[in-house]
């Protein structure tokens, strides 16, 4: 390949795509604004600890197709990666999509093409991507080519999402999308489907939004089976018999870079048509909030110490980006508690409002003193939790967002189970 490919934003996505685009003959360089990762890059070492991620990544760089940076220069494609948070205020930030707009844009010239891939409210492409290289001279519509591609990845399997998942571009025209089409079928083994810029910004938001509500239900469906003194997943096991029936798994709430995200960019949007939306987004938050309620209804104390198991929001992972651990935690410190988490994969945890994580990878630290347990986190090593794993005396109460503990074992020991979604286990008298 003679193109040249400039990645913004090194994160989760951003740097596996560069990997990926460069071992397909593309000359491609990272840049990033983390000087830190940049250094560890240079020295041919990528931080992520997925270990597709890593080989890919090691490989281009020793390969010199992938190379690392802190400053723009000259490209023939330009992918923006940044993030898209939300605001305190559950407004879309949209900060570093317009600062990576704006840095790259000098160095963009006719011809060349520019591809958003951060999930973003519809018409960001066009309002923000767009007008930023119109304020320069530069028709978002004649004089280069401007798309939106955004990215569908599940942790763990990043590389071979991005390799084998169907793709949605949208460009600004149907030249851009079509440009876009045959450059990422040109390292990916999933078709592009072309549609506008606009319309794939949708179709991101929708995947998502989907996933949010359908996860809201079955927590809906969890409270109605708590008060009813049913075991929701047996009647989900036997619901889904159904040819036509999903009914997804409840649990502690949801978290990661997009479900608990992308629906506010909808709502903030289209306020007056997004009521399912809103409800689904407050229901998923509050499952930490019903979770620390129904410990507090059997006795647990404020000010007592709680541990907590999990911090990353999904199995075997070490994502702890917005995590139902981290809602817990400010539940918490506003009650009165002190709390340890253990994980097994997670090494570091930003909690937004500034309170400490207190992570620990000992499993027994995090028990020790603990008069509950919320297990909040589905990681492979605490399928089949018993009291004695913990290395300390039983807990009082042992709160099962996973489902996963034994709970006759925590019973025979002592301990109050509050499972998800089923009736609270109690110890015989």
């Amino acid at each position: 390949m003679s193109e040249k490919v400039i990645v913004v934003g090194l994160g989760y996505v951003g740097l596996p795509s560069a990997a990926l685009i460069a071992e397909a003959g593309y000359d491609v360089v990272g840049v990033d604004i983390n000087e830190t990762l940049i250094a560890s890059l240079r020295k041919g070492v990528c931080p992520l600890a997925e270990p597709d991620i890593k080989e890919i990544v090691e490989r281009a760089l020793a390969d010199g197709r992938l190379k690392a940076d802190t400053a723009f220069g000259e490209a023939d494609i330009f992918i923006i990666c940044v993030p898209t948070p939300i605001t305190e205020n559950k407004h879309a930030d949209l900060t570093m999509v317009a600062a990576a707009a704006r840095s790259l844009a000098p160095f963009v010239k006719k011809g060349d093409m520019v591809i958003l891939e951060s999930t973003s409210p519809i018409g960001t492409t066009e309002k923000v991507v767009g007008r930023m290289f119109k304020e320069r001279g530069l028709d978002p519509h004649t004089d280069i080519d401007i798309c939106y591609c955004p990215e569908r990845v599940f942790p763990g399997a990043t590389v071979r999402e991005i390799i084998g998942n169907d793709r949605v571009v949208g460009g600004l025209t149907a030249h851009a999308a079509a440009r876009a089409k045959a450059f990422y079928e040109s390292f990916c083994k999933g078709e592009a489907h072309t549609v506008s810029a606009a319309e794939a910004e949708f179709s991101k938001l929708m995947e998502n939004t989907y996933r949010d509500v359908n996860i809201a239900l079955a927590n809906s469906f969890a409270h109605i089976a708590e008060d009813a003194g049913i075991d929701v997943l047996k009647v989900i096991a036997v619901a889904n018999r159904h040819p036509r029936v999903n009914v997804h798994t409840p649990g502690p709430g949801v978290g990661g870079h997009c479900i608990p995200v992308d629906p506010w960019f909808l709502v903030e949007g289209y306020p007056d048509k997004a009521g399912l939306l809103l409800s689904s987004r407050l229901l998923n938050d509050g499952q930490a909030n019903k979770l620390l309620d129904r410990a507090e209804q059997e006795g647990l104390a404020r000010g007592s110490k709680v541990a907590i198991l999990g911090a990353a929001y999904r199995g075997d992972i070490d994502d702890a980006r917005d995590t139902p651990t981290e809602l817990l935690i400010e539940l918490l410190a506003a009650r009165g508690y002190s709390w340890a988490v253990h994980d097994p994969h997670v090494t570091r945890m930003h909690i937004h409002s500034g309170h400490p994580a207190n992570l620990t990878s000992q499993i027994e630290e995090a028990a020790a003193g603990a008069a509950a347990i919320f297990l909040m986190t589905d990681h492979s090593a605490y399928r089949g939790l018993t009291p004695d794993r913990l290395g300390a005396r039983p807990p009082a109460i042992l709160v099962d967002g996973r489902r996963m503990a034994d709970a006759e074992a925590f019973k025979e020991a002592g301990t109050i189970v509050i499972p998800v979604g089923a009736p609270i286990v109690r110890p015989r008298a």
